[in-house]
């Protein structure tokens, strides 16, 4: 194999768009996050996604910060965001955009994010890296997943669990849209 030029990635993402094409409608809301290396990596994945916007809660840094700037190369520039400072302030909002609240976090309740039913339009809450989503917001979200775990920590990074996450409301499960092409031995 061979690395493709930009004119090739641009044929191959056109025909995975053409593919798998998004099944949901997605926002990011940031509770309280403290490192903005994490906020800027959610730039970068919810640019990837083709999410609608960030939505930033609680003590989230925002930009312009240097770090944000460095970890989003830019995507903070192309990616929607807004600020609103009050938890619930920002949850009434999403949920009154028509956006399903679902938190990433482990919880009583809370599902495979492979097995959870992604509805048309997600807004994925994410917590705090140390304190997780509050009980106040989880309780006001409609639903939660987690990403199992297999090793000995508990859990994975925010923004990493984000984008596992955000990819199975986006594609849902199953294959392609179209038929695949069977690959023959030689």
């Amino acid at each position: 194999m061979l690395p493709l030029r930009k004119v090739e990635v641009k044929r191959l993402f056109r025909q995975a768009l053409a593919d798998y094409p998004p099944r949901a409608e997605l926002a990011f809301l940031l509770q309280s996050l403290e490192d903005p290396l994490n906020v800027g990596a959610m730039f970068r994945i919810a640019d990837a996604c083709g999410a609608g916007e960030l939505v930033f809660a609680g003590s989230t840094p925002a930009p312009p910060h240097p770090e944000i700037e460095r970890t989003a190369r830019g995507h903070e520039r192309r990616v929607r965001w807004r600020r609103i400072p009050q938890i619930d302030v920002a949850l009434e909002t999403l949920a009154g955009e028509g956006y399903h609240l679902v938190a990433l976090e482990t919880a009583q309740g809370a599902r495979c994010y492979l097995d959870y039913p992604y509805p048309a339009r997600v807004g994925l809450v994410l917590g705090n890296e140390s304190r997780g989503v509050y009980p106040a917001t989880l309780a006001r979200c409609q639903g939660a997943v987690f990403v199992p775990m297999y090793g000995k920590g508990p859990s994975l990074n925010v923004h990493v669990a984000a984008a596992l996450v955000a990819y199975q409301a986006l594609l849902g499960q199953g294959g392609p849209q179209r038929n695949e092409h069977p690959i023959i031995d030689s």
